[in-house]
């Protein structure tokens, strides 16, 4: 059973190591978010150094990172070396971090679902981590059919909700 919850940055920064493809899309949505993170690799791409909250430290990734300072709020391992993501896995879970390695979900104490956000209204689509590929294509396919501005649900919904409160009150006299 998976249940959607949301990290707040207080929660502590998060760790990305891994500095490529992969990496570069958890860092957007964690830039979008206004979630600070840091991304160790010894390569990162460029777009990376120009996200908003973004500490980058080129260099290999140590043991040490995952368990040291500041305490991680959320880890990510995106490498494109399994042994590395599995060594990053295995370090966060037993420093009790939640914990997303790519492509591998039995070591994943989450997920990241493909997010569609507009005002204060988010859709997640999520596959469990089982295809991040076709979360992503569902997501598109629901941007191009809501359009722009159906985040103003939201409103539409508390403005509804008043109205029914208003009415139970009324009854209630």
């Amino acid at each position: 059973m998976s249940i959607l919850i949301e990290v707040r940055p207080e929660a502590g920064p998060a760790l990305i190591v891994g500095g490529g493809a992969v990496a570069l899309r958890k860092a957007r949505t964690l830039a979008d978010g206004e979630f600070p993170f840091t991304v160790i690799a010894p390569q990162v791409v460029e777009a990376i150094h120009h996200l908003s909250l973004a500490t980058v430290i080129e260099r290999p990734f140590a043991p040490a990172d995952v368990p040291g300072c500041p305490r991680w709020g959320l880890v990510l391992a995106c490498t494109g070396d399994r042994e590395v993501n599995q060594e990053v896995g295995r370090l966060a879970r037993a420093a009790g971090i939640p914990v997303l390695v790519a492509d591998r979900q039995a070591e994943s104490t989450f997920f990241t679902p493909a997010t569609v956000r507009d005002g204060d209204l988010t859709v997640g689509v999520s596959t469990g981590g089982a295809s991040p590929s076709l979360a992503r294509s569902i997501r598109e396919r629901i941007i191009t059919a809501l359009g722009p501005g159906w985040g103003n649900l939201v409103e539409v919904a508390r403005v509804e909700r008043e109205e029914r409160l208003a009415k139970r009150r009324e009854a209630r006299q």
